[in-house]
């Protein structure tokens, strides 16, 4: 059995994205008595179109000869589409491996009612407003400033609004001897990040920012400034730097 999931990122312990037509990846998974015996990221096509990117992404998935659609919600027109192409869809949240395992048990959902109808582009631009990313710095210099290796005890934060195009810096001021409030929930509540760039990471902080349904993204970038401008470029963090201290101290 085949199954796609809409994911934000390109592994099996990446989030389920609850977007449908926007979604980044499908998540492919081949399933054998129970077991994911194969698995492949494919880039959804739907989130490259101005219009309709329900019906893309659901017709995709049509030529990729699925049998089942894991997700958050479906509207209308991708509703249509994977009706008629005869493909059950089933609501899904957290990690993508997890709920590959609840489907497999019987513990998921069938989708039976359709989101309210929305104009694409109004859906498009509600995403982006909400898209908001969270950088390590060594100093407040602007778009100028050099990303931090070290996430949590970096001097500085900066949080880039997407839709706004608006960078703001402040200080890190984390609270690293608080045992009610690890440093990614005093983040979490000062700033409300969507997803946190980091360079280098505990495996416990990973774990953390997953749980909390955050993206986690990384690449080779010296200023925040060469990350923003290449956004569409950052790839998933998954690798440990090896200090679990290093986010929750």
């Amino acid at each position: 059995m085949k199954i796609a999931i809409s994911s934000d990122g390109d592994s099996l312990e990446s989030m389920v994205d609850q977007r449908f037509g926007r979604c980044r990846y499908f998540l492919i998974a081949e399933l054998e008595n129970k077991k994911i015996v194969n698995s492949r990221a494919v880039e959804n096509q739907g989130a490259e179109q101005g219009h309709g990117a329900g019906i893309r992404a659901a017709q995709q998935l049509g030529e990729l000869k699925v049998d089942a659609v894991l997700t958050g919600d479906l509207g209308p027109n991708a509703t249509g589409v994977l009706r008629q192409l005869g493909l059950k869809s089933y609501h899904a949240s957290g990690i993508v491996k997890d709920a590959v395992m609840k489907f497999s048990d019987g513990k998921l959902e069938e989708i039976d009612k359709i989101s309210a109808p929305h104009p694409e582009m109004q859906q498009k631009d509600t995403e982006i407003k909400t898209e908001r990313i969270f950088f390590p710095l060594l100093e407040n210099n602007g778009k100028d400033s050099k990303i931090s290796a070290h996430f949590g005890h970096a001097p500085f934060f900066g949080i880039y609004d997407v839709k706004k195009g608006e960078l703001k810096i402040i200080r890190n001021d984390l609270d690293h001897t608080d045992p009610t409030k690890s440093p990614i929930d005093q983040i979490q509540e000062s700033v409300s990040p969507t997803t946190i760039f980091a360079k280098d990471i505990g495996g416990r902080a990973i774990g953390i920012i997953k749980q909390k349904g955050l993206g986690l993204k990384t690449g080779p970038y010296e200023t925040v400034g060469e990350a923003i401008k290449n956004i569409d470029s950052l790839k998933d963090q998954t690798k440990s730097c090896g200090n679990e201290e290093s986010m929750e101290r």
